[in-house]
């Protein structure tokens, strides 16, 4: 019996840890804004989330509007296959952060003007770079009023940044305005 006590009080100090430890990044970690190409779906199984689409997670490669140089890319794929784990760069740009930066994990020279890096997974299909930052969906409560469309330009993801990790999502903010979806 005291073993059976012992083990469940170790996966429960174990549980709670882990917990406190990803409370505690998120409560001290740096933060910073992402900018959102959002949807709005509804699950009748799930109920009401909000698809966490970044808009850097498909970049074509020499547009205008991302920071992401061909060289950044040339330089990903010639270490290795284009798909794969990968360090991702971030930019100020205004109010948000850009990706600006690719390189593979073990790569230690991390060059160019990215103020963070973080892990994502990212699949280079010709001329267009697709990053997956692990971020998946936000929880809404039915009750949430949210204070425009989500499917209207102006949602941006604050999250807290881990060195080397993937980021952690903290708190939507819609035209620079923090949403509280608490209700």
């Amino acid at each position: 019996m005291k073993r059976v006590m012992l083990f469940a009080t170790v996966q429960v100090v174990i549980l709670l840890g882990w917990a406190g430890y990803h409370e505690h990044i998120r409560a001290t970690a740096p933060t910073f804004r992402i900018p959102l190409r959002p949807v709005d779906p509804f699950d009748v199984v799930r109920g009401r989330y909000f698809i966490l689409n970044p808009e850097d997670a498909r970049i074509a490669v020499g547009s205008t509007g991302p920071l992401l140089t061909k060289q950044d890319v040339d330089a990903f794929l010639a270490a290795g296959s284009p798909a794969g784990t990968a360090l991702v760069g971030f930019c100020p740009a205004g109010a948000h952060y850009r990706i600006c930066g690719l390189r593979r994990p073990g790569d230690r020279s991390l060059p160019g003007p990215a103020r963070y890096w973080s892990r994502a997974f990212v699949t280079v299909q010709g001329p267009e770079v697709q990053v997956d930052l692990g971020l998946d969906r936000f929880f809404l409560p039915n009750r949430a009023t949210l204070p425009g469309p989500e499917n209207q330009p102006g949602w941006e993801l604050e999250v807290s940044y881990r060195e080397g990790q993937t980021l952690l999502p903290r708190r939507l903010w819609f035209a620079n305005e923090p949403v509280d979806v608490g209700g």
